[in-house]
């Protein structure tokens, strides 16, 4: 016991420790990443994925990351003189293993092209991590604008078209004060609630019905002729709609790839081909 109390600090030792511990952090957190909600469920209603929010992974997966990258520095140089001895003699068998080489650099090739123009079967991989992030919608969890937890009370009751006293004074009725210039999700925080069950508490569904019509509905997904269908829309006209605003769609094309194609969001389609959001 003495003997082993007086031995040095094995640095090469620690590092490769750490790094193998630190892969098995990004493995976990990476995988939570991968069937998380969106950004914006998650901050409205504070999601907890085994006892941590969405941010607080993400915050997790990014500095391990971070810090295994020095690691792997820090290896390199810890194990020169063995990775050197060990390219020397690949170098020396390069020869013998030419197919290898050749099959290894293909299958690299063709794995980054086909990740990059999203074929099978890697688009399958990332269409079933949006289905799992689109699984965790609904009508209960969707916020009511972009970015509602951020904004003040006074700035949503101006978006949802309802006076600031109306909500402060709800909130009053659940014994929670706020001020009108406090950040919503400050408030949320302060009085241990998500942002979500706050805004419950201001009773203003009427409200955000009129503001998000489609929240919830997964529209976004669905492909033109679907949402036509579910909008009770002429599926010619909102083509000509589209049209008339220089954008180019087809009937089996979902919301989402249509608006991807033109840098706009699934919404401001479906406000193009809804005249009761155009006005036209």
């Amino acid at each position: 016991m003495n003997a082993y109390r007086g031995k040095k600090f094995n640095w090469r030792a620690f590092v490769s420790l750490y790094m193998t511990l630190s892969f098995l952090i990004m493995i976990v957190s990476g995988f939570i990443l991968y069937l998380a909600p969106a950004g914006r469920i998650a901050k409205w209603t504070h999601i907890y994925i085994l006892g941590l929010e969405k941010e607080e992974w993400q915050a997790i997966h990014t500095i391990f990351t971070f810090l295994f990258v020095i690691a792997g520095g820090f290896h390199l140089w810890y194990n020169w003189k063995p990775l050197l001895s060990y390219l020397r003699r690949k170098l020396q068998n390069s020869f013998a293993l030419r197919k290898e080489l050749y099959v290894s650099s293909l299958f690299t090739i063709l794995l980054f092209a086909f990740t990059l123009y999203n074929l099978p079967p890697f688009s399958t991989v990332m269409e079933w991590g949006e289905t799992l992030t689109e699984s965790w919608e609904s009508e209960e969890t969707e916020p009511p604008v972009p970015h509602a937890e951020a904004m003040t009370f006074n700035e949503l009751a101006q978006t949802i078209d309802k006076p600031v006293e109306v909500l402060i004074s709800s909130l009053k009725t659940h014994h929670i004060n706020v001020e009108k210039d406090e950040i919503i999700k400050d408030a949320a925080e302060r009085h241990d609630l998500s942002p979500m069950e706050l805004f419950e508490k201001m009773n203003t569904v009427n409200n955000v019905s009129a503001v998000n019509p489609y929240a919830g509905r997964g529209l976004g997904r669905k492909s033109l002729q679907e949402v036509c269908q579910t909008l009770q829309l002429d599926m010619q006209e909102s083509v000509h709609r589209l049209e008339q605003n220089g954008i180019k769609a087809s009937p089996e094309m979902t919301l989402k790839d249509i608006a991807a194609n033109y840098d706009m969001k699934p919404v401001d389609i479906l406000n193009m081909i809804n005249p009761q959001t155009t006005g036209n």
